[in-house]
């Protein structure tokens, strides 16, 4: 008897008839307050219900997408994913016969989020710019379109932690005359250990600020462009380094059609974002606001 007092199991099933006794005692509900789903002892598991499912569970939602998911699926993965939407879907129903909804403000804040789902999916069906529009909207932020420099690199580092900077560059000035005729493939036979890439392929100007600091790229766009010739020391935070650069591509500024989806895809989210808002606020005009607040004390 003793050991069977320890079952958690046995705890759980005490603890969840404490809870429907407790509930069931403090909250007498007639069959016309309940939900229906609570009080309906079917489950029906069909198409529309396991894509809804589906989107939930994964934050997205796209019915094409996951319909195709969904079709895609194995014997077993679709079971094992009615398993899972039957199961929620008991505990929910059962959590309703409880009254466990009153009152809870994380249930509170899902019906919320899923109002500004519908307003937003409203919104979106009226979002259809003229051609006019998407070009007045990309001459607005034509910034956000540009092309970063693009590099193309190798390098042979000098550790600062090594001695210091003046040794490292001491070390880089020592080895650059006799670097002639050596390929860019031949970089890695040189210098120390670096912490991120030795050879940089069409790497852009913010990649490269990330690894060596902006000082050292300033560097890289004085550089004269030869696959034969190495340069420098120049220096980052770590050290210094001679460089073989045969690339460089300046930063560009794509015509609009070349990028014309992403401004249709970035004229969309603005629009959507500030019609929702809109949308929100005509909810809250609509209702009365009363606003009781006791003067502090």
């Amino acid at each position: 008897m003793r050991s069977l007092l320890k079952q958690p199991l046995l705890h759980f099933l005490l603890l969840g008839a404490l809870l429907f006794f407790f509930y069931g005692s403090q909250q007498q509900q007639s069959p016309a307050q309940v939900s229906a789903a609570a009080v309906d002892g079917t489950i029906i598991v069909d198409r529309a219900a396991l894509l809804d499912y589906m989107q939930y569970q994964a934050k997205a939602f796209d019915t094409d997408l996951f319909s195709q998911r969904l079709d895609s699926m194995s014997a077993e993965e679709r079971q094992s994913l009615i398993n899972d939407y039957v199961r929620e879907e008991a505990l929910y129903r059962e959590a309703l016969k409880l009254g466990m909804e009153k009152g809870d403000y994380i249930i509170k804040q899902r019906l919320v989020q899923k109002e500004e789902f519908l307003l937003e999916n409203s919104a979106a069906d009226t979002i259809s710019p003229a051609d006019d529009q998407l070009q007045a909207y990309y001459a607005a932020h034509v910034e956000d379109y540009r092309i970063d420099p693009v590099y193309t690199f190798t390098h042979i580092f000098f550790d600062a932690e090594k001695g210091g900077m003046a040794a490292a560059k001491a070390k880089a000035d020592k080895l650059l005359p006799t670097l002639k005729g050596k390929q860019f493939s031949d970089a890695g036979q040189y210098g120390d250990r670096f912490p991120f890439l030795q050879n940089y392929v069409e790497r852009t100007r913010d990649f490269a600020v990330n690894n060596f600091g902006p000082e050292f790229v300033d560097a890289l766009d004085k550089l004269t462009v030869s696959p034969a010739q190495w340069q420098g020391p120049f220096q980052s935070h770590y050290g210094y380094h001679l460089v073989m650069l045969t690339q460089r591509t300046g930063a560009t500024t794509p015509p609009f059609d070349q990028v014309r989806p992403r401004v249709l895809d970035d004229f969309r989210y603005e629009t959507l974002a500030r019609k929702r808002q809109e949308a929100e606020a005509e909810v809250v005009k609509s209702y009365e606001v009363q606003v009781k607040l006791e003067p502090h004390k």
